[in-house]
């Protein structure tokens, strides 16, 4: 790849990653840089904020498996369905080499952002867990 092509894709998903940061739930770069993902999700309530810094193992052990997971070569998008909207959570590679969670977003269904606290509740209910 030419070195302004690939100085455009990456411009390009730097501005993507920008657009979902007012929906949703993420960590901040400076965070990033020094993170260490949990292997554990605390015991309390699931919120969307506590689903972020955690390995992929942590997250399965919390919700199960997603129902759909995209694989790139640095990252993975998590997807689980609630009754109208899907939640998102992104692993990313940390300086270390392991996945930690980053990011959670939530979309409606037919379209448009959701609410992350509601959807997140809309998940835990079609898969019959306890909300806290």
């Amino acid at each position: 790849m030419s070195s302004a092509l690939h100085i455009v894709v990456v411009t390009c998903l730097v501005a993507a990653l920008a657009g979902c940061a007012g929906s949703g739930q993420g960590f901040d770069a400076d965070r990033m840089a020094s993170l260490n993902p949990s292997q554990q999700i605390g015991k309390g309530p699931l919120t969307p904020k506590s689903l972020l810094g955690v390995a992929p193992v942590a997250l399965s052990l919390r919700l199960g498996p997603p129902a759909f997971k995209r694989a790139e070569p640095d990252a993975e998008v998590w997807q689980y369905s609630g009754r109208d909207c899907a939640l998102f959570v992104y692993f990313y590679k940390t300086p270390a080499g392991s996945l930690a969670s980053t990011y959670v977003d939530a979309r409606k269904t037919l379209g448009g952002p959701a609410d992350t606290n509601a959807c997140l509740d809309q998940v835990l209910q079609k898969q019959n867990m306890p909300v806290s």
